[in-house]
Order: structure tokens, then sequence, then C-alpha cells
């Protein structure tokens, strides 16, 4: 229901129970006398005055008492007891005995075993035990501090309602909103409308929720936003438990930290802010933002970053059907690591990597980062480099490890550490193809060219010959181990979505 309609109710259920009328009594007065109060004939009351109305007792140090009209004027340390639940003091009061409404004015207190009302207008129902002022007030509850220009307050059921610039304000934090409810039992707030709370720690920005502020846990829905010093969490519904620091999101969820210049999206994610990681599934991408405006786009099943204490960032982890895209560098594999202090990315499980026209795979990945750029890539165990060199040939060299080294991410050249082989095709100037060279060393030295593979090195051990293309088998022109997975190769940003299960020869 919405908050307008709750104000109307309240305001119909004073009329429905002002059908009930009864007489208010005068209890006592020091001295009584009639007089003339705006042009009316009254009974003028002064010196510790007692009126009483069914349960409710008001005391007062003057008043006009309206018998007929069953209303009072009263002056001078107004004091109502409500059935023992309700207290008010203020300094003057209008009463209606046949609606049972109470008009107070100037330094207005309300009180109840839960809270404390101040204002300086008040409208009171005893029937319905509803309290309404529109000039702004303040209530205090626990240690919780509530100011706004309206608001109503419902005592049979402990709930209020503000309405417009609405403050409320705890020792760990305070809340802005339009329109907030609060329950003086519960101590649960419900916020309607634009809502932003404020802490040392983050502040937090919704425009439909809920918060316990017995238990600092709460529910945010609508442009939902968590921001601290480093990072910043968006998304359609949020849940933040404040004592943990924790925090699950819900749809169009986007995760930034500004220090590492790294983005996470999502589905779904659970947010840790005191040193432990945070993750980010379902649809997930992550995007590693680059000044060059050449930012590495990444997606996999689940997405984690792990932080220190300080709430630094220290690893990147992405996991089940990782793909990659990079303007000059694509990739590939099961999962990923990649540590920020060291600028690290190891890839494991069948990792393949694409870089000028090659393909890179061997058994784990690691690849040293410089500003975002792939600078060095080491190549453990079944190392292979391979490289079109027509759609029929491939230039191929393999070996037990390798490392090649990168710049503005393109491959200069490859070293070759452990039994190497290749295969290498040959062409003159006007590329025709002169033949074969097929070698091996213990290590080689791989050249790169805008064009490709410009010249191979045989560092120890060479054994190598030239052979003419129809002189050589066609299983010789294949290395063991070769495999071409450039169909899997992502060509756009928007290709890391898909993934081939099942990786075999092409």
């Amino acid at each position: 229901m919405r908050l307008a309609g709750v104000f109307v109710l309240l305001l119909l259920s004073t009329f429905v129970f002002a059908q009930k009328k009864t007489k208010v009594r005068l209890v006592r007065a020091d001295e009584l006398s009639p007089a003339t109060y705006h042009s009316q004939q009254v009974q003028k009351l002064s010196g510790d005055v007692v009126f009483k109305h069914n349960n409710t007792l008001m005391y007062c140090d003057s008043a006009y008492f309206y018998e007929g009209e069953n209303t009072l004027d009263a002056f001078g340390h107004i004091h109502i007891n409500d059935r023992d639940s309700v207290q008010i003091y203020a300094d003057t009061l209008r009463y209606f005995g046949d609606t049972r409404l109470a008009e107070l004015h100037g330094n207005v207190v309300l009180k109840d075993k839960k809270m404390t009302l101040t204002t300086q207008h008040l409208r009171y129902n005893m029937q319905t035990k509803v309290a309404f002022y529109y000039t702004g007030g303040k209530i205090i509850n626990q240690d919780n501090v509530l100011t706004s220009i309206f608001a109503y307050y419902h005592s049979t059921i402990k709930t209020l309602y503000f309405h417009k610039d609405v403050l409320l304000v705890n020792p760990e934090y305070k809340m802005i909103s339009d329109t907030l409810i609060y329950n003086t039992a519960t101590e649960v707030s419900y916020f309607r409308g634009p809502t932003n709370i404020i802490s040392k720690e983050n502040s937090i920005y919704c425009e439909r929720g809920w918060y316990n502020t017995k238990t600092n846990q709460s529910r945010y829905q609508y442009h939902s936003m968590l921001k601290n010093k480093t990072q910043t969490l968006t998304a359609d519904s949020l849940f933040y438990d404040r004592n943990l620091s924790f925090g699950r999101a819900f749809k169009e969820v986007e995760l930034i930290d500004t220090v590492q210049n790294i983005i996470l999206k999502g589905q779904y994610a659970e947010y840790y802010e005191k040193g432990r990681g945070s993750f980010v599934t379902d649809s997930s991408l992550a995007i590693l933002v680059s000044k060059e405006k050449d930012s590495l786009y990444l997606h996999a099943d689940t997405l984690r970053i792990n932080f220190d204490s300080s709430r630094k960032a220290k690893e990147f982890m992405a996991y089940n059907k990782v793909k990659f895209f990079k303007k000059d560098v694509q990739g590939m594999c099961d999962s990923m690591v990649y540590l920020f202090d060291d600028s690290v990315l190891v890839m494991y499980q069948q990792p393949l990597l694409w870089g000028s026209h090659s393909q890179l795979s061997g058994k784990v990945i690691r690849a040293r980062m410089v500003n975002k750029k792939m600078d060095k890539v080491y190549i453990d165990t079944n190392a292979f480099v391979m490289q079109h060199d027509t759609l029929e040939y491939y230039n191929q060299v393999s070996g037990t490890n390798m490392v090649a080294y990168f710049h503005n991410d393109s491959i200069q050249k490859v070293d070759v550490l452990g039994n190497a082989q290749s295969v290498y095709f040959v062409r003159d100037e006007d590329s025709s193809l002169v033949g074969v060279n097929l070698g091996s060393s213990s290590d080689i030295r791989i050249e790169f060219s805008a064009g490709g593979i410009s010249d191979i090195v045989y560092i120890n051990k060479p054994l190598a010959s030239l052979n003419p293309i129809n002189k050589v088998s066609k299983r010789a022109l294949y290395l063991r181990g070769f495999k071409s997975y450039y169909y899997l190769q992502p060509k756009t940003k928007n290709e890391i979505f898909i993934f081939k299960a099942g990786l075999h020869k092409e």
C-alpha cells in the first residue's frame, strides 16, 4: 500500500471513532468563574486544573471550558496522561471532546515506553492513538534520532510514518530519505523514494527497501548502490549485513574496483568489505580497464576478487570456461588467476593464447603484465607455438618449456627450452614456397615480424634440413601435439560468451 493511502486510512479512522461521544469532565481547579472568550460565554478555570475524558487525564495552569460544545482551551504546563501509556506535554492545548482530537502548540513532547517525540505543533487523537505533525519534528528511539517535516505516529502499533526531508541518525550511520516508515517496537525502517545511508565505512543508495536497526541487516531495491573508498557495488537488489560487512547482490550486478581498475558484472554476487573475497556469477564479465582504451574483456562461470585486511585487491580468479578478448591478445582455459601485486596472470587446464597470428599452448601459461599489457609469457610443459603459413600449412615449434616476449601485445620472440623441434615453411621474397625446414635442437629462438615468424635460430646441438615440400610426408609436417584451435579464438569481445567444450584436433 502506498504511504499516501496509509495516511488517508489513518484520517478516516478518526471520523469512524468520533461517533462514540462522551462528555469531558472537570475534576478540579483552584478557581472557577464565568467569562467571555472569543465572544463566547465560557467557564474560566485556573490553578491546578484537571480534566478527565474517559481514561485520559489532562492537566494545565488555566483553561477555558466550553461545556456545551464539549471542548476546551488550556494554557501553561499542559500534561496529558492517556491511559498511562502515552504522556504529552505542551504550552497550549485545544481539545475537542466529541472527536477526542487534541491540538497542541509550543514545546510539544510526546512520550511512550519506546520513544520521545518533540515538535511545535501536534495533533493527537485519543481514540485512534494517532499523532500527526506537519511543521517539522524529532523522534528519539533508543540510539535512533529521526527528524522530518511531516510525520504520523500510531502508538497502538508503534509505527511512525515520516515524509519530506527525513533524516535518521544512528551512532554508526545516518539515513536520508523522502519517505520512511519506522516501527519503534521492532526498530525496523522501511523507506520509499530516493534514500542515502552514510557511514564511515561506506555509503548506500536505493529507492526502496528496509533496514533493521537492531540487527544492522537491510535490503535495498531499485538502483541499489553500495560504495566505499575503493569499490562500488550496484545491483537491482542488494542485501547487506553491516555487522558482517557482507552483501548479496541480485540482477544487473556491477562491482568496480577503482584502485585496480577492474569491473565485474553478472546477475548474482556476494560481497565482503573486510579482508575476504567477493565473487560474481551468472553471465559474469570482467573488464580490466586500460588507459589506452584497449581493455581486456573476460568471461567465466564465476569471477572472484580476494582482498587483504586493508581492503586492497590481491588476486582476481576466474574459473570454469574462461575466455577473454583484448585487441591483440585473446585466450581461453578452464581456470585463471591474476595476481595484482606481481601483475602475473596464470592460466590452468588446457590454456590457449592467441597473439600476432600465433597460437600458444601448454600445460600451464603464466603471463607477466606491464600496464595491463602482455610483457612476458612462460609456458610450462608440452609448450607449443603455431602460426598459419597458409590455410594448408602451419609453422610450428614445440618444446618442454617456452618464454614468449611481447611488445604492445605483439609477440617479438620466443625462446624454446628443452627438446625443441620445429616445422618452418621457407619462402622467398615473392612469397613463393621454397621448402620446409624440419629441425630440432636443445633450445630454439623464434624471431617474429609484423607478418609472422621471420627467423628460427637453433641454439644448441642443432639438427635441421631444408626439404622440398613434395619430398616430405604429410605426417612429418605436423609436430607431435599439434592441435589447431583457431576456430575457438574470439574475434570480438562478444564471442567470449561462446565456449565450446571438448577440445579436439581440428
